[in-house]
């Protein structure tokens, strides 16, 4: 099942909020753990301490009233050692309820010792008032070793006390630094999962997406081809199809358009070259004698002819190549000899225009892998071109050299040049690249497009320069 875009988008953050739920509640669970404890040491070991310290102090204020009482036989001291007993007794209550069940058998024992310390003080009392005599050494003995006994084990309390609360506080600082490893541990596994996760939604999105764009830049230079092969997510493969849809559609519209471009200039070939031959018998007067305005007429018809013949022979050659129906002959020769006849064949042109035509071919030019007469084609396309858009007394140079195991040639003219708009489609069909202040020069819009044809036929490139200073060129490198 594949998941929509929707469907990935929602589960993804489902998951990112699952994982967030998950790291919040560890965190809480260690936080309760470290309440816990926190409350513990604040409610029970804290109060124990000072209930401690409360308990001795009550017993230490009777024993000294209770000794000031045994010598002055003041009731009044009398009072005051029982209202230091209460005190004890509640403080003791106090502390019982806070207690654990080790403190609770340590505070009976305390007890224990004090009602004990209590009995023995009583019947000394009783003695002290009757006037009675009575061994005052061995009470006086007994009631300090009880009290010394009942301080010694509030102090043991107090010292175990100290020892839990120590360990509290050491399992909290412990907890607390394994917690922040173990939040840290998870904090990570939990970012890179949430990083992996969002790198395979993203990368599922925008790779199907990248693979679209590709595909439109090459149906935006012509090739039609429907083989894009996307099925997830199922929206793109949707689309997907559509483009596919589209490029068989637009493939076929293509070679229908080559197809009529092949027949109707197969069509209009025969009548033109009747035509053409036709004035031309015209013009050798077996049709009779003409006047001087009919000859001008009949070679303007002759030289549109010509030129009509030339556009269709040009749509048939460029629709041959289209359907890779065009022969090719390759054979290892040198360009020297194949630009030196293009240049022969359009001198009578450049010194009619009184134009400059220079060549410059390296030395010891490396033979290319070449159909002489495709190549020548591509030749006399560009010096026409050049010719054809340079200025009386301007200038046009060939040259030739090798580069980086190429053979690249160059066409240059000092012509007005190429509008920086028309750069990027000079070379496709029915395109002029006219400028702006230039001659308006009839042309058919197909020279560049088949020289680009041929050239990409061969392995090469071919592209159009603008100089700052003047004019234009044209460059195609063949490999060797």
């Amino acid at each position: 099942m594949r998941l929509s875009l929707f469907s990935r988008l929602v589960l993804g953050y489902l998951v990112v909020f699952v994982l967030v739920i998950a790291v919040s509640v560890y965190v809480i669970i260690e936080l309760r753990e470290f309440d816990a404890i926190t409350r513990s040491i604040l409610e029970y070991d804290n109060r124990a301490l000072d209930y401690e310290k409360k308990l001795a102090d009550a017993l230490l204020s009777q024993v000294r009233y209770e000794r000031k009482f045994t010598i002055t036989k003041d009731e009044t001291l009398y009072k005051q050692f029982l209202r230091f007993k209460e005190d004890f007794e509640r403080y003791y209550q106090q502390a019982l309820a806070v207690a654990d069940p080790q403190a609770k058998q340590h505070l009976a024992e305390i007890k224990r010792r004090y009602e004990r310390y209590l009995d023995i003080f009583g019947k000394e009392a009783v003695h002290l008032r009757t006037g009675q005599s009575y061994p005052q050494a061995w009470y006086k003995a007994e009631k300090d070793k009880i009290s010394d006994e009942v301080l010694g084990l509030l102090e043991k309390w107090k010292a175990r006390r100290e020892e839990e609360t120590y360990r509290k506080i050491r399992r909290l600082a412990d907890s607390g630094t394994l917690a922040q490893r173990e939040a840290l541990r998870i904090s990570g596994v939990v970012l890179g999962f949430i990083l992996l996760l969002s790198f395979l939604i993203t990368r599922s999105i925008t790779r199907p997406i990248s693979v679209l764009k590709n595909k439109t830049h090459e149906i935006a230079q012509g090739r039609f081809s429907a083989d894009l092969q996307i099925s997830s997510p199922p929206e793109i493969g949707q689309l997907a199809a559509a483009f596919n849809s589209m490029c068989e559609r637009l493939n076929k519209l293509d070679r229908m358009k080559t197809d009529f471009y092949a027949s109707m200039s197969h069509e209009l070939r025969t009548p033109l070259t009747s035509i053409k031959e036709g004035t031309g018998l015209l013009l050798d007067g077996v049709g009779g004698e003409t006047t001087e305005k009919q000859r001008k007429l009949l070679s303007i018809l002759a030289e549109e002819s010509n030129r009509l013949i030339a556009l269709v022979n040009s749509l048939l050659d460029l629709s041959k190549m289209e359907a890779g129906m065009m022969p090719y002959s390759f054979e290892k020769t040198s360009l020297a000899p194949l630009i030196k006849k293009a240049v022969g064949e359009i001198t009578p042109l450049v010194e009619a225009k009184g134009i400059k035509l220079d060549t410059e071919i390296a030395e010891e030019l490396p033979p290319v892998k070449v159909d002489p007469e495709r190549i020548l084609q591509v030749l006399r396309n560009l010096i026409g071109n050049a010719v054809k858009f340079t200025p009386k007394a301007g200038q046009v140079k060939v040259a030739a050299r090798s580069v980086n195991g190429t053979v690249e040639v160059a066409v240059r003219d000092t012509g007005p040049g190429i509008p920086p708009e028309s750069l990027p489609t000079i070379f496709d069909k029915f395109r002029q690249g006219s400028s702006n202040g230039g001659a308006s020069e009839n042309g058919t819009g197909l020279g560049l497009a088949i020289a680009k044809h041929i050239v990409t036929f061969h392995g090469g490139k071919i592209w159009a320069e603008n100089h700052a200073e003047q004019g234009s060129s044209f460059i195609f490198v063949l490999p060797r």
